[in-house]
């Protein structure tokens, strides 16, 4: 499954904005993208230039505008569609995250969209036991695979987070298992951060965002 941006009938705002649910904004300068499930991708910036912006964007969090179109393979798809099929990773930002780990894992493999049984998914994900009966959001160092485990059990192909420092990602080697795993059953991984400094060492593509800078000069003065 390929997604590709289409910036190039976006005229009247060179910039988009938007606020997130965890009290953060961020600014983005439309630009042509094309990402590919099966691959996990770094989206770079600096804080509030971009990154964050575009991952809830392929998530469906943001609203189209001033002419941006994105397509899923051929097909014009809309935010609501690319919702549907896209997870976020860090679960104190969405409504699942009271959900029990065992309890949401083994609820979402009955819709029967992925094979496998909890201990399966428990162990692909390097869960540990002593959590299992754990709210997500009150998980550390393991929340973001346990929130992965229960978005692919219920059969989400986009996977999508928001921004963190780089730092997050150094020697995690629970997180690079996670994101193996999910590109390895053909899913996409979208993770913002600020530096490639130890991304780069999990993704298989860093993809370095820029703005315009005449533009963001106007919009800190």
């Amino acid at each position: 499954m390929k997604i590709r941006i289409n910036a190039s009938k976006c005229t009247s705002c060179i910039q988009g904005y938007s606020n997130f649910n965890n009290g953060m904004s961020d600014y983005w300068y439309y630009s042509d993208h094309t990402f590919e499930t099966g691959r996990s991708y770094g989206l770079i910036s600096e804080y509030k230039q971009g990154c964050m912006y575009l991952s809830y964007l392929i998530g469906g969090q943001i609203k189209f505008e001033d002419g941006l179109k994105i397509y899923l393979d051929d097909s014009e798809v809309s935010p609501e569609k690319l919702a549907d099929i896209s997870w976020n990773l860090e679960p104190s930002h969405e409504k699942y995250k009271d959900l029990i780990v065992r309890k949401a894992i083994e609820k979402a493999l009955k819709n029967g969209s992925v094979e496998g049984s909890f201990e399966e998914l428990a162990e692909s994900f390097r869960l540990t036991p002593e959590r299992y009966s754990c709210k997500l959001r009150q998980l550390s160092g393991e929340r973001w695979s346990a929130s992965a485990a229960v978005g692919y059990a219920s059969g989400k192909k986009i996977f999508y987070a928001p921004y963190e420092p780089s730092n997050f990602y150094s020697a995690n080697a629970r997180l690079k298992n996670m994101i193996d795993y999910l590109t390895s059953h053909d899913c996409m991984v979208l993770l913002p951060v600020g530096s490639d400094m130890y991304i780069k060492q999990c993704v298989d593509q860093c993809i370095y965002i820029g703005q315009k800078t005449d533009w963001w000069k106007a919009v800190k003065s």
